[in-house]
């Protein structure tokens, strides 16, 4: 079952949401439709955006716990403290972003939101990484909304609120 999140104006966003997710890298947002992985593009894998990479650091998108960096640090698996698991992906053309990389947190690393997590020297990219965040489970049936065209780090970007 595929999963989509919904775009909103900023005031037209429900009050009080469940769990809010900063954006892990500054840029264009776009839906995951937009991205070359048909399991992440048709929301096979959860509900998210992509974010067209315009900063050199990756953040954490909440409090909780960094579960594991995998893939030569294209993959960003976290869990949230309310127990919801979040996907980062970069997205490139470059088979492994350790080189590129300066990596400040591994695998079972408690994070704060907005805690930087590595710094990518965007200029040895040929083109820029786009990357996927998505909200992968949940323990409760979610509605998840965006409100933003263009994220900056560290800022508020998906509003996840608890399905009654």
């Amino acid at each position: 079952m595929s999963q989509v999140s919904q775009f909103c104006l900023p005031a037209e966003l429900p009050p009080s949401p469940t769990l809010t997710l900063c954006a892990p890298v500054s840029g264009q947002v776009h839906p995951l439709s937009c991205l070359p992985s048909a399991l992440m593009a048709h929301g096979l894998l959860g509900a998210g955006v992509c974010i067209e990479m315009h900063s050199h650091k990756l953040v954490a998108p909440c409090d909780g716990q960094l579960l594991s960096v995998d893939m030569g640090a294209k993959q960003w698996r976290f869990k949230s403290n309310n127990g919801v698991h979040i996907l980062v992906h970069l997205h490139s053309d470059e088979p492994t972003l350790t080189n590129k990389a300066k990596l400040s947190a591994l695998n079972c690393t408690p994070v704060r939101k907005g805690m930087q997590l590595a710094y990518f020297d965007l200029r040895q990219f040929k083109s820029a990484p786009r990357v996927a965040m998505i909200v992968t489970h949940t323990r409760f049936s979610a509605e998840i909304l965006f409100s933003h065209k263009q994220a900056h780090c560290a800022e508020p970007l998906l509003f996840i609120y608890h399905k009654k």
